[in-house]
């Protein structure tokens, strides 16, 4: 966990939990996000054996990890000066999935939540509440791990992003009309209008299955920190790692 240098418990702060993708650490999505740099309490929580529920290569249960979550927020909450009405969700791959899924399980808990090249596993909208929760889709075309246009993994079949934000479009009580940005030369940001919850997908055209502007990415397509501010932004948080342009300004 990390909390901004000028935390006072004065104030109420938003909280951000950021997961991880699968095998990895809590230490990577840390790393190669620097949202350290957000002005948040920043929770990193690691998963069993570098999964979340409910892909199908995880050990624990949805029910679990379910658990897990809101354990850690609920002593977030006794331990610091929490604003209970922005607590968010963001995550990498096997992460962004999970954050969905969060959303659909205990949609109460978070004001939105933010998913980069997730892999949309059925299992994750099972059951899922009614309930909007403001969402944020960022996904490569060219995503060699978890496509854009769906497919299967570990003999589990996953949904294309299309798909998916037409369920988050009903969800959300969006109108099915949408307002399209251009970002940068490879990215294209699209806002439906009329929502009850807000609803932005940030389309980058042959993406891969990275972090878009983060530390691991080398492919010098996108301006450091892209993904970052997006997320950021799109949380209404403040505070971006140095060296980070307004990439994402168009989300305002």
């Amino acid at each position: 966990m990390h909390l901004p240098k000028d935390y006072s418990p004065q104030q109420k702060w938003p909280v951000v939990l950021a997961f991880h993708g699968w095998k990895e650490q809590a230490e990577a999505i840390e790393d190669y996000t620097q949202l350290n740099a957000a002005q948040a309490i920043m929770v990193y929580p690691q998963g069993v054996e570098g999964a979340w529920a409910p892909a199908p290569y995880a050990t624990t249960s949805g029910a679990e990890d379910v658990e897990f979550v809101t354990n850690i927020v609920d002593s977030v909450r006794a331990t610091y000066a929490v604003d209970d009405s922005r607590i968010h969700a963001v995550g990498m791959s096997n992460g962004g999935g999970f954050a969905v899924y969060l959303s659909c399980q205990i949609p109460e808990t978070f004001n939105s939540v933010a998913s980069i090249s997730a892999a949309y596993y059925d299992k994750i909208h099972e059951s899922c509440a009614d309930t909007g929760v403001g969402r944020l889709d960022i996904h490569g075309t060219n995503d060699p791990v978890v496509s854009y246009y769906g497919g299967k993994r570990h003999e589990t079949g996953y949904r294309s992003v299309d798909e998916i934000l037409k369920r988050d479009q009903v969800r959300n009580g969006c109108q099915p009309d949408v307002e399209a940005v251009r970002l940068s030369s490879t990215s294209l940001r699209m806002r439906w209008l009329g929502c009850d919850s807000p609803l932005v997908h940030i389309r980058i055209g042959g993406g891969s299955h990275v972090w878009p502007g983060g530390t691991y990415d080398h492919s010098e397509e996108l301006p450091p920190g892209f993904a970052t501010d997006a997320v950021l932004d799109f949380f209404g948080i403040p505070g971006r790692p140095a060296g980070t342009s307004d990439s994402a300004d168009a989300l305002n």
